[in-house]
């Protein structure tokens, strides 16, 4: 009994410090949670993500709601439906691929390359124009876009699609950076328009997956991890939009970029070809990625801190 509720109490702790991370960037946090059930609990790899998806549909809702409540209201429901649209057949496609790719893992390098100057954007994000998230978000609308802009945010946004259905990898960590670099969006009405959308991608694969775990021995364990994990997300989703509005926009962008590192490290099983090329213990790869991802983000980090100070410092030169 005492090992239930140490586990129990573990669960949930971890998840709630996921789930205001999440919240606050827009991303479901399956990256980090996923490998944590597979390391902490044993679970296998398609288990431990199915539990990951459904406790992400808990903070989805709960940080919804919690946006929608803020004044001004933080989430734009018009591209949030369009990337909802967008994300779906993309998603069929990313999983029909997957079937008759013959060298999945190539597309997993080339994916990886392509978004890695992305996190680095997000990272060295430059001071913004000082306008209030109200008056920019008043600006923003179909209307305003134009018609490239708008294709080649539904092409990203489709393209989020393809990579959640054929690697794994959460919309959130694609429809954020669409929104904020192609879109103009302030980060944090990015993040709450990324949760808005999250509910029915993360609804749609807990359905498929408990359908499918039905039929065998492992729904129990399963629901047991999902909902678990939930109720720590639910705490996470109510504290976690709180403090995203009232924390530095630049800076929500450049831990956005910096927490993006590591799942595109993942997704190339870079830490698995260094210190597991077998592919024998996940434990050992994964502390490969985490190697990898901090060699690469804190030294990225440091650089990109040290330039936005130098031209912090010098725009209030300039000021006075």
């Amino acid at each position: 009994m005492q090992q239930l509720i140490f586990e129990f109490t573990t669960i949930v702790l971890i998840s709630v410090g996921i789930g205001i991370i999440g919240s606050m960037t827009g991303i479901s946090g399956g990256a980090f949670k996923t490998p944590l059930l597979i390391i902490l609990f044993a679970l296998t790899a398609e288990l431990a993500a199915a539990a990951s998806l459904i406790s992400a549909l808990f903070v989805a809702v709960v940080s919804t709601v919690v946006y929608h409540r803020q004044k001004p209201q933080l989430i734009d429901y018009q591209v949030g439906i369009l990337s909802v649209v967008a994300t779906i057949p993309g998603t069929f496609v990313g999983i029909y691929l997957r079937t008759i790719a013959a060298h999945a893992h190539v597309l997993r390098y080339v994916f990886g390359i392509v978004l890695f100057p992305v996190a680095l954007k997000l990272i060295f994000a430059i001071i913004d124009s000082g306008d209030s998230v109200s008056g920019r978000k008043a600006r923003l609308g179909f209307s305003e876009l134009g018609k490239r802009k708008l294709a080649a945010a539904i092409f990203a946004i489709f393209m989020a699609g393809v990579l959640a259905g054929l690697l794994g990898l959460g919309g959130g960590t694609i429809i954020v950076p669409v929104l904020c670099i192609i879109l103009r969006f302030p980060m944090i009405v990015a993040a709450a328009t990324s949760m808005f959308t999250m509910i029915f991608t993360t609804s749609a694969g807990s359905v498929i997956n408990y359908l499918y775990l039905a039929q065998t021995e492992q729904l129990i364990v399963f629901l047991y991890f999902g909902l678990t994990m939930g109720i720590g997300m639910i705490f996470g989703g109510v504290i976690g939009p709180r403090y995203a509005s009232r924390v530095d926009e630049i800076f929500l962008q450049r831990i956005f970029g910096f927490l993006l590192i590591f799942p595109l490290v993942k997704m190339m099983n870079l830490g698995q070809l260094w210190l597991d090329p077998e592919g024998l213990n996940f434990i050992l790869a994964t502390i490969g990625d985490a190697i990898i991802w901090l060699v690469v983000g804190i030294p990225v980090w440091i650089v990109s801190s040290n330039r936005l100070r130098a031209k912090r410092n010098e725009t209030q030169s300039v000021d006075t």
